[in-house]
């Protein structure tokens, strides 16, 4: 049974859906949207047809609702989301849900939401939203919401906390894939080490309180099953919490390990906090998804560095993959896209000047690109990686960009 990951060119934030299809069927039976946010816009690649005028938000905002509303008509149930899942209180992981999910009319809900998960608590959910009360809206008073068609939040949204068991979101069925609420940082602020954080700045907190998603595939012919790891902003800690649930004798499932293919959306956007080389060792993937954008925060550095990716992140992932044999993802129909990254190494000074870099046989895939090439004058552009898992059969893979 496939499933189609897309993430979504957001600029500087992020927003992944996930469409389940019984095999051989043209239409999804299942939708799942994780985070729509967005801090600095990015414009989507012209060739993806977008809006050929306006601003860079308002060409990635309408095609990020098109693309969208597309793929929830395609449903067998039309208009509906099983699950909004909002990984943590940061506004570029949430900003963006007031413009896909409500009719600016109306004011009213544009799809049917079957379930609502969110870390921390909904007073949290207020950066970057000035005074508009939607996030509050949604999390305390969804039945406001409700159109006049029908469409609505079925069930009261769940604040999800640390948990020491995997969660499914759907009833679990050995041949069909799922999708597996993880271990959050919650236990990182409550457990045993929590007075380590309590001076920690807000930001870290939320980071810290990210969810935690795999997704896990059917198994195939030797019971090896793919897997995608969508880490939010979660943090190098978090990943210690992961790792130490994996290397638990008292679990059966290794959820962080790779076994057929795993697919790893790298934490909080490429920085420098998260995807250690104990990670990369640990999860061992076949390629990894960064969403991210030219935005230096305090005028300084954007996640995505010179310094971290290529000198720091990519160095240590390419060890892994020649010692574990891992060969270089297939890219369906092209050459693999680059990625766009912050040069902040000597000589170059603040403010640091942005670079695009082709990335082909390397297996990394970022929604921040380049075309025309920005060195030349061009616009900084977008692009959404589309990943199939188990598409032509259990443990195959289909993947990407437009």
């Amino acid at each position: 049974m496939p499933v189609k990951v897309v993430f979504f060119n957001v600029g500087q934030g992020d927003c992944t859906l996930m469409t389940f299809f019984r095999p051989g069927a043209a239409k999804a039976h299942a939708a799942v949207l994780l985070d729509c946010g967005s801090t600095k816009a990015v414009a989507p690649r012209p060739a993806a047809g977008a809006l050929p005028t306006g601003t860079a938000k308002d060409r990635m905002v309408a095609h990020l609702k098109q693309k969208i509303d597309d793929y929830l008509q395609n449903l067998e149930t039309p208009g509906v989301l099983d699950y909004v899942l909002i990984s943590h209180p940061d506004q570029d992981h949430f900003n963006l849900l007031k413009d896909v999910l409500i009719d600016p009319i109306t004011r009213k809900l544009r799809y049917t939401l079957n379930n609502v998960w969110y870390a921390l608590m909904p007073l949290d959910y207020k950066e970057g939203q000035k005074k508009d009360p939607f996030m509050e809206t949604l999390l305390t008073n969804w039945a406001s919401l409700t159109s006049a068609g029908g469409h609505r939040v079925v069930n009261a949204p769940q604040v999800k906390p640390s948990q020491p068991d995997p969660e499914p979101l759907f009833p679990e069925d050995p041949a069909a894939p799922n999708l597996y609420l993880l271990d959050g940082g919650a236990f990182l602020l409550s457990g045993p080490n929590a007075a380590n954080y309590q001076s920690a700045p807000k930001e870290t907190i939320a980071n810290l309180s990210s969810l935690v998603f795999a997704l896990v595939g059917v198994r195939d012919s030797k019971g090896l099953r793919q897997k995608v790891l969508l880490m939010a902003d979660a943090l190098q800690d978090n990943e210690e919490v992961l790792i130490d649930i994996d290397d638990n004798p008292t679990y059966p499932d290794r959820w962080c390990r790779r076994e057929k293919n795993l697919w790893l959306k790298v934490g909080h956007h490429g920085s420098k906090t998260s995807t250690s080389k104990k990670w990369l060792e640990h999860t061992t993937p076949d390629g990894l998804f960064i969403s991210t954008g030219p935005l230096a925060f305090g005028g300084k550095s954007a996640t995505c560095t010179e310094s971290n990716v290529n000198r720091r992140m990519l160095v240590e992932w390419e060890a892994v993959r020649t010692a574990q044999g891992i060969p270089a993802p297939k890219v369906t129909g092209r050459k693999q896209w680059g990625y766009g990254y912050q040069d902040d190494v000597p000589p170059n000074a603040l403010p640091w000047p942005f670079r695009f870099h082709d990335a082909s046989g390397r297996g990394i895939f970022s929604t921040f690109a380049g075309e025309p090439a920005p060195a030349t004058g061009g616009e900084w552009t977008g692009v959404d990686w589309h990943l199939w898992i188990d598409r032509a059969g259990a443990g195959t893979y289909d993947l990407w960009y437009e």
